[in-house]
C-alpha cells in the first residue's frame, strides 16, 4: 500500500468516527431530552471523550466558542420569542445545550477538516 493510499484509508476512519459521534450525540439528544440532567451528564462524557479523541489546541478553543457563542444566540432566540423548548432549564433553554453545542461544533470542525483533506488528495 502506497504513503499517499494508507493516508487516504486514515482519513475514511476518521470520517467513520466522526460521523459515528455525530449519530451519538443526536440519538442521546433524541432519547433523553425530558432529563436534563441526565442528559447533561451524558453530553459531558461524550464532549470529554471528543476532546481525547481531537485535542488538538484548535479543538478545545472551537469547542468552547460553539458552546458559548450557541448558546448566547439560543437564549436570545428563545427570549425574542422565536421559539420554545419544551424542556427549560436555564433561561428558557435546556440545561445541556452548551454541552451538545460545543460537541456538536468540535464534530462539525473535525468533519469539515476531514472532508476538506479527502477532497484535495
Amino acid at each position: 500500500m502506497t504513503l499517499m493510499a494508507a493516508q487516504r484509508r486514515k482519513l475514511w476512519g476518521e470520517l467513520a468516527k466522526e460521523l459515528a459521534a455525530f449519530i451519538l450525540v443526536a440519538a442521546c439528544i433524541v432519547l433523553l431530552w425530558r432529563d436534563n440532567l441526565l442528559l447533561s451528564l451524558v453530553m459531558l462524557v461524550i464532549g470529554l471523550a471528543g476532546l481525547i479523541l481531537w485535542h488538538e489546541r484548535y479543538d478545545l478553543t472551537f469547542f468552547l466558542a460553539i458552546a458559548v457563542l450557541g448558546s448566547v444566540a439560543e437564549v436570545v432566540f428563545v427570549g425574542a420569542g422565536v421559539w420554545r423548548y419544551a424542556n427549560p432549564a436555564f433561561l428558557g433553554t435546556p440545561l445541556w445545550f452548551p454541552l451538545a453545542f460545543g460537541t456538536s461544533g468540535l464534530i462539525g470542525e473535525r468533519l469539515a477538516r476531514t472532508v476538506t483533506e479527502l477532497q484535495s488528495g
